[in-house]
């Protein structure tokens, strides 16, 4: 539970500064970046590693939790001899592994193997399991606190930002499926002579198969222990440890020299075989010189001045269309076509009007954009969508427009038109509300508003819809505290809603007094399945 808490408190930390509303790169503190990278890229100036790591991942399909954990320690670091210990605790099994004087030693279903490794690639196999590498032009937000024992930096990244290093902090997931990062935020946490000692991370990203998308939720809390400080790794007898039987080559290839491109992310391996030892891979829709095939289903090709061999069924001639899903809404820059496939000869399904908004779900390599339209997924092409809503009209002084809710927050309310122009945004903290007991998705309104564009300014709001018969129930929600009074107390929740609670007469179980930057749990009735913002008669806040 305390490290739940904690995880939700730096959560907390990065809603109150912003992080959920940006959309482009932020410009860091240049002294905050450069302290940053230096203690990320310092630990090569340690004379070895110690390192604790502990991972969980959760699935949103089964509520199941998978743990990972991982003892490495590193010396030689300064030195060409360089040595390292690695052992590797999960659900399932338990695996230890070394490095020594250019070998890699570890247990297969072969037995106890030795390979060739160079120093470049152990390291990378260090850094894939502690993340060291990740520099601030991965980042979108990082910013930093520091007292006497040292400095915590705080930091974000989406996918869209991660670019190619996303698939090391995804190795090993996905397979034949769509793998994306949503979203990425931890702490990194140094000592007065900048060498770290903690870093945590949190990940969402999701997997998608076919039409089924589970999303997961791996945290991760590396812990580092030598402080500066030398580090001797004790390694056993390796004598025991064999080099492998070279591979068996691949005895009937016809060879065959053309351009082809793999139609998912595949790996590349040293031979025609699925037990054969893993060059690399290749991302879905990346071009490859074919060299020949063998006679039962592989191709072979040349890869990083090497050859490689992929699976046939992965392979295509042509160059496929790839979709990779992404999320947000975007405008129409003009009139423009809504068609049922990526490309301009498709069936035309509707249109979109110059503004209008529209969900979108996915990005083509070929420069269209994936939307929900009229209950169906239609294609729209990029260069007519744009983020930012373009100006359409001319300022509004005495408008009229009614239809259904679909979002109401706090201060703000979008409807879906019924004039079927789409959906329009209102800014309602100065509007006189009309209301037959309160405003929930779906209600029926009629607003008056004035103003140039999103968000309109709502001047009068009715709304008679009643809601007789809803039973109420409690609901509770752990966050951290943006302010509080005796009165009021504002709540930046772990759900990512931030709510207001009259405290006037609730009950407050805490050790010391109600402050700001406190994790707690307010509790309170509700029949409206707690989508409430603002003004909520809080029963309970426990610290």
């Amino acid at each position: 539970m305390k490290q739940k808490r904690w995880i939700i408190g730096v959560l907390g930390a990065l809603c109150i500064a912003g992080f959920g509303g940006m959309y482009a790169q932020a410009a860091f503190a240049p002294e905050v970046e450069q302290a940053y990278n230096t203690a990320v890229q310092g630990q090569d100036a340690l004379d070895g590693l110690d390192v604790s790591v502990s991972e969980t991942t959760v699935s949103s399909a089964t509520n199941l939790s998978a743990t990972k954990k991982v003892q490495l320690k590193v010396s030689g670091i300064e030195s060409n001899y360089l040595k390292a210990s690695i052992e590797v605790l999960t659900d399932e099994s338990s695996a230890e592994s070394y490095y020594l004087d250019g070998y890699y030693y570890t247990t297969t279903s072969d037995g106890k193997q030795k390979r060739e490794m160079s120093r470049e690639d152990i390291w990378t196999l260090i850094n894939s399991e502690i993340y060291l590498d990740m520099t601030s032009n991965y980042l979108k937000m990082l910013y930093s606190k520091s007292d006497a024992a040292g400095t915590t930096y705080y930091f974000a990244a989406t996918g869209d930002t991660l670019g190619d290093y996303a698939k090391k902090l995804l190795t090993g997931v996905g397979g034949d499926e769509s793998v994306s990062i949503d979203s990425l935020q931890g702490t990194m946490e140094t000592n007065a002579e900048g060498h770290v000692q903690q870093r945590s991370l949190q990940i969402v990203y999701s997997v998608t198969s076919g039409e089924d998308t589970e999303t997961f939720c791996t945290q991760t809390l590396a812990q580092f222990h030598q402080d500066g400080q030398a580090v001797s790794v004790d390694l056993p007898d390796l004598s025991d440890y064999k080099e492998p039987e070279p591979e068996k080559p691949v005895e009937t290839i016809t060879p065959l020299v053309r351009t082809v491109y793999v139609t998912a992310d595949v790996n590349v391996r040293a031979a025609g075989d699925l037990s054969a030892v893993i060059l690399g891979g290749l991302s879905a829709g990346s071009g490859v010189m074919q060299t020949g095939y063998t006679s039962d289903g592989w191709i072979q090709a040349q890869y990083n001045e090497s050859t490689g061999y992929i699976w046939g069924e992965y392979i295509s001639t042509t160059k496929p269309v790839i979709t990779k899903n992404t999320s947000g809404t975007m405008y129409a820059t003009t009139g423009v076509n809504v068609r049922a496939s990526y490309s301009s000869d498709s069936e035309i399904l509707g249109g979109l009007v110059k503004g209008q908004a529209v969900e979108i779900t996915g990005k083509t390599d070929n420069g269209w954009i994936r939307v929900k339209f009229g209950g169906k997924i239609g294609y729209v092409f990029a260069d007519y969508l744009s983020w930012a809503k373009p100006v359409v009209d001319t300022y509004v002084k005495n408008g009229y427009v009614s239809g259904t809710v679909i979002d109401a927050s706090y201060g703000t309310l979008r409807v879906r038109r019924d004039d079927g122009q789409g959906d329009i945004t209102f800014n309602t903290m100065y509007a006189e509300m009309k209301l037959a007991d309160t405003i929930y998705t779906g209600d029926w309104v009629e607003i008056s508003y004035s103003g140039s564009g999103a968000p309109y300014a709502a001047s009068r709001i009715n709304d008679y819809t009643r809601h007789e018969g809803v039973e109420e129930r409690s609901y509770s929600v752990e966050g951290v505290v943006a302010s509080c009074t005796p009165s009021k107390l504002e709540l930046s929740g772990s759900d990512g809603v931030y709510r207001t609670f009259d405290i006037s007469n609730t009950d407050i179980e805490m050790a010391g007094m109600l402050a700001e930057g406190q994790i707690v749990e307010v509790t309170w009735m509700s029949a409206a399945n707690g989508i409430e913002t603002r003004n909520i008669d809080a029963l309970r806040v426990r610290g």
